[in-house]
């Protein structure tokens, strides 16, 4: 499995801590495609604008997932386990959990030019800044929804030993 914090993720960190900074209200999860295999993720030079060659976030224009939208959790604690001592992918570390989010079912069928291959946590509901990137937990990409399919995802990252 791969996972990264990418530049603009650390610095949207390192501006609330420790220089005492301010979070947004909410963290949004989304869902990227990629064509580069199921153990890829965004490099560190990935933006949401741009992240890169053959990675894009899920689309909902015509045709494709029209009730796609990125899912929201709460910053608060409610939102997100305590910070510590986490089993994180088989290794344990330091790290948080979110609360489980539901992307609704797509309205038609949904087969994107190129799987979704897992999920990013970003600081706004659209554009904004990705915070962190990671495959699915057990790195199968998903090639299409039917009808009724939901995908839930629990976000979850940290920093292994």
């Amino acid at each position: 499995m791969a996972d990264t914090f990418p530049d603009e993720g650390l610095d949207v960190i390192l501006g609330v801590f420790p220089r005492g900074g301010t979070i947004t209200a909410n963290m949004y999860v989304g869902i990227f495609t990629s064509s580069n295999g199921t153990t890829a993720v965004p490099g560190a030079s990935a933006t949401i604008a741009s992240m890169g060659s053959g990675y894009a976030e899920v689309s909902t224009s015509a045709g494709q997932w029209t009730t796609y939208a990125r899912q929201s959790i709460a910053s608060t604690t409610g939102g997100w386990a305590a910070p510590g001592a986490q089993t994180i992918w088989s290794v344990t570390g330091r790290g948080v959990v979110g609360s489980q989010v539901s992307f609704p079912a797509p309205s038609a069928a949904y087969a994107p030019t190129n799987p979704m291959q897992g999920f990013f946590l970003a600081d706004a509901s659209t554009s904004g800044h990705a915070i962190f990137y990671s495959n699915w937990s057990d790195t199968t990409a998903i090639a299409s929804l039917a009808i009724g399919d939901v995908i839930k995802v629990t976000p979850t990252f940290g920093f292994g030993n």
